[in-house]
């Protein structure tokens, strides 16, 4: 929740650490005026709390918690080897054997739930690499699952949305005033999944998902149909959850998010795999709590395809200090052009 939103009594629902790892507050523990202010003077801008209303609203995931689980923990076994123990001696075989092994549960268990998926939550706010990794992956796959891929090229996808940024824990140092080193980092990436046997096209996602379809991306300046179409939609799974988390820190807008990725259809990205794209992924899952341009607060309860901006909410006259605040009514706000969402306060 965005720290404006919080009040004294609010409990944490997750551990707060700083940028060096270093524990802040405990889950569990309920927020004092102190600890408000001080979280305030540390640049600390979100805060999970608990509210009962939204997690009833969010008791539907595409995949079960456990599985989301064991493929984080899969994934971050391999993030945080050391730097030259994957040089030397490269990716764990039975880490990759567990990862893929998890992945095709998770096509199954996504395929379970396409018909509703705009309705479930998916994306999963999250503060690092491997947070960001999975929801790529998850997205890609249910994206992929939707445009009917078979069931290998969904493999290769979904390793390919999970694995492209390796290529940043093997960049050498920078030698001097050399810019932006971490632009090679698609090619780290590759070379390390094609030493590691994960497949050449698996690997050309890793190489590719910076590139962009008018050909201003990196490192190649592919353009086009130059860029594999797997790439092409993993590049737009990136891009959308890089920037709904950048928002969400903010507190804008993430009508902003989608409206700039349409605006930049067939240049930046590929329009069909965009729309597509849209058509399985929902800009405000169910169970986020927004606010309205009224200032009023709402709960999304309902998504649908074609109105990705406009969900069906449930308006609050009090926030979630509360078991479950008061709801005044239910309104679409796709037939209520006057009401929109301005920001999230939590997700």
């Amino acid at each position: 929740m965005l720290i404006s939103e919080i009040t004294a009594g609010m409990v944490l629902t997750q551990d707060i650490v700083d940028d060096n790892g270093n524990l802040l507050l405990e889950q569990g523990i309920a927020l004092t005026e102190q600890y408000i202010s001080r979280l305030k003077q540390l640049g600390i801008t979100n805060i999970p709390v608990f509210d009962s209303c939204a997690v009833s609203l969010k008791n539907h995931t595409v995949i079960m918690p456990e599985l989301r689980s064991d493929l984080t923990n899969c994934f971050r076994s391999l993030y945080d080897k050391k730097t030259q123990s994957i040089i030397h001696a490269g990716l764990h075989s039975l880490a990759i054997q567990k990862i893929r092994y998890t992945i095709g549960q998770v096509i199954d268990e996504t395929e379970k739930n396409l018909g509703e998926i705009v309705n479930i939550q998916v994306r999963q706010p999250g503060q690092d690499e491997v947070a960001h990794a999975v929801n790529v992956c998850l997205m890609v796959v249910a994206t992929g699952l939707y445009m009917r891929l078979p069931r290998p090229v969904l493999m290769d996808l979904a390793q390919g949305a999970l694995f492209p940024d390796l290529g940043k824990l093997v960049l050498p140092a920078p030698d001097g005033p050399a810019a932006y080193p971490e632009h090679l980092h698609p090619i780290y990436g590759q070379q390390l999944l094609l030493k590691n046997k994960l497949g050449t096209l698996v690997a050309r996602i890793a190489a590719e998902h910076h590139e962009r379809y008018d050909g201003e991306g990196y490192p190649a300046g592919l353009a086009g149909r130059e860029i594999h179409p797997l790439s092409r939609l993993v590049t737009i799974a990136n891009y959308f959850d890089n920037n709904i988390a950048c928002i969400s820190k903010s507190g804008g807008s993430r009508n902003t998010v989608m409206e700039t990725m349409l605006a930049n259809g067939n240049t930046m990205f590929d329009m069909y795999l965009l729309r597509a794209f849209f058509h399985t992924t929902p800009l405000y899952s169910v169970g986020c709590f927004v606010r309205l341009n009224t200032n009023q607060k709402a709960y999304v309860i309902k998504n649908r395809v074609h109105f990705a901006a406009t969900p069906t909410v449930h308006v609050t006259t009090k926030g979630p200090r509360r078991d479950c605040p008061a709801i005044n009514q239910i309104v679409d706000l796709a037939i209520k052009p006057q009401l929109f969402i301005i920001n999230v306060i939590a997700e």
